[in-house]
């Protein structure tokens, strides 16, 4: 899937593609009650391609349910995908077996996104830093294990005397940067980025991600960054892909994203973000109706049922995500920027 370079805020900056995803799909299989009846099939995450470029962020955006977090789920393998390939250093990681695959989580890690849920309590943080090492303990050498965590610690805004402290004696932002010191422990090349700060006052969120950024321009890494919270995504990403029930329908640089949206699901999200200068403000999207349920999604283009545009073309077809009239990939039949 070949993607145009792009880097911090859409400036050629990034490198080669380093992670390639292509037709991901995780269905899950539903039995419901001898009361309720058959089951169904969730479709969670339904063909699904992009890049990741080195050094690049990919932020993913949608409304909770849509599949982001099952994506970066599937993608590390907590969970095993339906189909589809994730090709990191010419390795098809579903393929890989159970060894290889632990071998290749040395290059692909995560910060999950509820700094409370995530840490050990009876770990001191010194033990939760290191623990990645008893699995891969050719990383650290022993004696130098103490120098390293109190490095990590001190590069994400922490202290030497922390080492010695429990998780419930830090606030969530603290917390989450004790998740990003572990996330760092293995040298990886790529972080996910769970909703990392959706957890956390807005004050402590630009925080943290300004720690990210700082990180990494540090240490070279790449992050696939996931929120609902479109403002903090146009923050960190260079590029951004709009996912809608288990789809991209959108995908561009930060710029074209938040500046020339096409698709009327992006449109909808951006008219609702609050804007403190004026010339920013748009007029309110409503979107109508509820999210339909993944098990039984419309035919066609899944957003019509809630779409201003909807058309019966929509409801036969489904719109690939490509680039329509010069613009950027977008799945939509009638793809245009607002005004247009």
């Amino acid at each position: 899937m070949a993607e145009p370079a792009t880097g911090a805020k859409g400036s050629p900056a990034v490198g080669e593609p380093l992670f390639e995803v292509e037709n991901l799909v995780k269905h899950y299989v539903v039995r419901r009650g001898a009361f309720l009846g058959g089951g169904g099939v969730v479709r969670a995450v339904d063909d699904v391609s992009f890049t990741l470029r080195r050094g690049e962020t990919l932020g993913i955006v949608g409304e909770s349910g849509c599949g982001k977090s099952t994506l970066a789920r599937v993608l590390l393998r907590l969970v095993e995908p339906t189909s589809g390939r994730a090709v990191l250093a010419g390795e098809n990681l579903f393929e890989l077996g159970a060894r290889e695959m632990r071998l290749a989580r040395r290059r692909l890690q995560i910060i999950f996104q509820d700094p409370f849920a995530s840490l050990n309590p009876r770990m001191t943080v010194a033990e939760i830093v290191r623990e990645p090492w008893a699995i891969f303990p050719g990383v650290v050498p022993r004696a130098e294990r103490h120098d390293r965590v109190v490095d990590l610690l001190t590069r994400v805004g922490l202290n030497a005397d922390d080492a010695h402290r429990h998780p419930h004696q830090f606030s969530g932002g603290q917390r989450q940067r004790i998740g990003i010191a572990r996330s760092l422990a293995l040298n990886p090349e790529i972080v996910i980025c769970d909703e990392p700060v959706s957890a956390l006052d807005v004050s402590i969120q630009a925080q943290v991600i300004n720690l990210l950024e700082e990180i990494q321009d540090e240490f070279g890494l790449s992050y696939i960054f996931i929120a609902h919270d479109l403002s903090v995504v146009r923050h960190i990403s260079d590029r951004v892909a709009v996912m809608y029930l288990g789809k991209f329908v959108e995908l561009g640089t930060w710029r074209e994203i938040y500046e020339r949206p096409t698709h009327p699901y992006t449109q909808a999200l951006l008219s609702a973000v609050p804007a403190i200068d004026p010339a920013e403000r748009t007029r309110r999207i409503i979107l109508e109706g509820e999210v339909p349920s993944p098990i039984d999604p419309p035919s066609g283009c899944r957003f019509r049922t809630r779409c201003r545009m909807a058309e019966a073309r929509c409801a036969a077809e489904e719109p690939a995500l490509v680039a329509r009239a010069g613009s950027h990939p977008s799945a939509c039949h009638f793809a245009a920027p607002a005004g247009s």
